[in-house]
């Protein structure tokens, strides 16, 4: 007979001695260093930006739709595994203790990441509002186990139109409530939408009685959020449960055609190629620039933009050099008439290139922003940086 605590607990214990095993990676104290930095310089910067700000910032609009996001978008994390299917489906009637305690981790890990979200906003929320900042995280962390709650019968439906609709409408009723609780409306427009969210999770529970989960689409959950972490993880250190995917990004491919047809430009185009289809590193290149631009809009003083500018070259520069490894396992790569350092200084190529054009995308930024001569010193300091850090610091290191 099925033990559904017992086995929860038998899965929780694997699953984090997985995690600790590749946090230990991922949690270096080179790492932890940089990323302290990062987030003083930011947090410094955002309490100047919020200060700017004009008395008319529509903060309760733009709180509703960021927090709207966070709380809409999460599932279960059920640890349930591909044979499960099989051997689980007949006792699917017994998880109830198992799925309980899936639903109090999975609460908890991201109201954790709510309260990260909610402990940002608090400056804005201070300035613009006089509702309880208390009592804002409270209600966040209702909607949060509603829309978890929600979410999770959402896996009685096979209808790819019900979970559709299901989101379109608990993101619109989550915006609503915050947006009309920061805006100090009228307590009949609360109670109207409480009246919403009641009816649709009476109607929810009514559905799912007589009908079973979906475990196709409950495993395809679990392994959806496997793989964000082995993404990130494998950045880190080697992950032989990663499963690699490749997306073909067509409108990309005139960069791979600049490359000239020649031996030593072998590993060159190997390299490009993999960076722009697979593992996230083209993704994770572009969100970097990203957040960069932010935090240099952020950032108040010149040498704060140069500083911030250097920080997240570092950061590119470090994360995408998991390149050079991403073909470890491929033998075939042994077998290509080239020595060990042209594979190298194909990487360190390629990723100056990218550096170069991060680094360009940064210095424009400051000049839209009229900062001056800053931005041509920090495209020399940036250039300069970013030679000294893949040619000398990061090869030499591997």
């Amino acid at each position: 007979m099925i033990n559904g605590k017992r086995l929860w607990n038998d899965r929780l214990y694997q699953e984090a001695r997985k995690m600790r095993r590749y946090l230990r990676y991922m949690l270096n104290d080179h790492l932890l260093f940089i990323l302290l930095i990062g987030i003083g310089l930011g947090a410094v910067a955002y309490r100047h930006w919020v200060q700017t700000l004009p008395p008319h910032f529509p903060y309760p609009i733009v709180a509703a739709l960021f927090f709207s996001f966070m709380l809409t978008f999460g599932s279960l994390r059920t640890l349930f595994q591909e044979a499960d299917i099989v051997f689980l489906l007949p006792a699917e009637t017994k998880l109830g203790p198992y799925i309980q305690r899936a639903f109090l981790l999975s609460f908890l890990l991201q109201a954790y990441g709510l309260l990260l979200i909610w402990l940002a906003v608090a400056p804005l929320h201070q300035k613009f509002s006089d509702v309880s900042i208390w009592l804002l995280f409270l209600v966040l962390l209702v909607l949060k186990g509603w829309n978890l709650f929600i979410s999770w019968k959402g896996n009685y439906f096979i209808e790819s139109l019900t979970h559709r609709l299901s989101a379109l409408s608990r993101f619109g009723l989550n915006a609503a409530f915050v947006y009309f609780l920061l805006a100090d409306a009228s307590f009949f427009f609360l109670f109207a939408i409480c009246a919403l969210m009641a009816g649709i999770t009476f109607y929810v529970v009514q559905a799912t009685k007589r009908k079973g989960w979906k475990w196709e689409r409950i495993i395809e959950q679990e392994a959806k959020a496997v793989r964000a972490f082995y993404r990130i993880a494998n950045l880190f250190t080697d992950v032989p449960q990663w499963k690699e995917e490749a997306k073909r990004r067509r409108w990309l491919d005139f960069l791979i055609s600049m490359i000239p047809y020649q031996q030593k430009n072998t590993f060159l185009y190997l390299y490009v190629r993999t960076f722009l289809r697979s593992g996230g590193y083209f993704s994770l290149y572009v969100r970097l620039i990203a957040i960069g631009l932010l935090l240099l809009y952020i950032v108040p003083t010149e040498y704060g933009k140069i500083a911030a500018s250097l920080f997240f070259l570092y950061i590119t520069g470090f994360q995408l050099f998991a390149l050079i490894d991403h073909h470890r396992t491929n033998l075939l790569i042994r077998l290509y008439p080239l020595p060990d350092d042209v594979r190298k200084q194909a990487v360190c190529r390629l990723l100056f290139f990218l550096l170069i054009v991060q680094n360009s995308v940064f210095s424009l930024f400051l000049f839209l922003l009229d900062a001056g001569v800053i931005w041509m010193v920090s495209w020399a300091a940036g250039a300069v940086f970013s030679y000294w850090l893949l040619f000398h610091y990061l090869k030499r290191r591997k």
